[in-house]
């Protein structure tokens, strides 16, 4: 039985699980894991995952070697405590905080209160993307140090748990538990996503190799889905945003199925509750 492997963006650790199983009544099993878009990219070179996740732009080096097809737009949300006064921040302003050069929330409006700064860890693409859209070059400037998290779930617990923190998390992922900063205005929602006025915004897309898709027909089958309408209703419904210039056809479950039985996810955890999604209704439509 061969088995599948995708490597996505890392974030259903939201029940602190690292991987999601779905079987249905078929036998079809998918596992969704995280691991950051970095160890999606390479795992899926490397052969060790047939699917990757990566919530970043895939280009250059990144690119080396495998496809790249973008599965919708995601919005990055600055979030803070529910407690925490300031409701709208410049990029200048994040900038500043995340480089350690204001460091007291009286600076930009809020309590007199250090700033508890909160990153993700290296090889993130939730972490790439966000130092981009605020103009943060690693290379030239030390951001100041904080706490660095490994997944979108204990970021949210951290700053939920912290009236002092800030830190940056999926659109997709914001719950009640946390309050997402307007930035120069303009509120973090799909709307503003949609019409580009929310500065920060970035791709989620799946990778893989071409001689992985023409030996695995399950694979081949799961992306024909993923480009479908009926995964796009489910990125909408969950607060993603579909690329408006496709158009997408309705998926039809092959007269034979695929004779692989396994599927394995893993990469970002900004894409892998969204993927446990899509997953599981992948599943489903082939029991049916």
């Amino acid at each position: 039985m061969k088995k599948i492997f995708l490597a996505i963006a890392s974030l259903v650790l939201a029940a602190g699980i690292g991987v999601a199983a779905v079987g249905c009544a078929t036998g079809y099993a998918v596992e969704v894991s995280g691991g950051g878009s970095g160890v999606g990219l390479s795992n899926t070179r490397n052969g060790t995952f047939d699917l990757g996740m990566a919530s970043k732009e895939v280009k250059g080096e990144d690119a080396e070697g495998l496809t790249v097809y973008q599965l919708c737009i995601d919005g990055i949300a600055i979030v803070v405590n529910n407690e925490n006064a300031v409701e709208d921040l410049t990029t200048a302003q994040i900038k500043a905080i995340y480089l350690g050069t204001t460091d007291n929330w009286s600076d930009v409006g809020g309590a007199d209160a250090s700033i508890n700064v909160v990153h993700r860890e290296d090889g993130s693409g939730t972490r790439d993307a966000f130092l981009e859209k605020v103009g943060i070059d690693e290379e030239t400037e030390t951001m100041v140090e904080g706490t660095t998290l490994n997944s979108t779930n204990l970021v949210m617990q951290t700053v939920s748990g912290d009236k002092n923190a800030i830190g940056y998390i999926s659109l997709g992922s914001l719950d009640d538990s946390l309050k997402a900063v307007k930035i120069g205005g303009v509120e973090a929602t799909k709307t503003n996503v949609l019409n580009n006025t929310y500065p920060l915004q970035r791709p989620f897309n799946v990778v893989y190799t071409e001689s992985r898709l023409a030996e695995n027909d399950l694979l081949q089958d799961f992306l024909t889905y993923l480009k479908s309408e009926d995964a796009q209703e489910i990125i909408e419904e969950k607060g993603y945003i579909s690329l408006t210039s496709r158009t997408y056809p309705a998926y039809a479950v092959p007269e034979t199925k695929p004779e692989t039985m396994e599927l394995s996810v893993g990469g970002s955890t900004s894409v892998q509750p969204l993927m446990s999604q899509l997953a599981y209704a992948y599943e489903e439509l082939l029991a049916a």
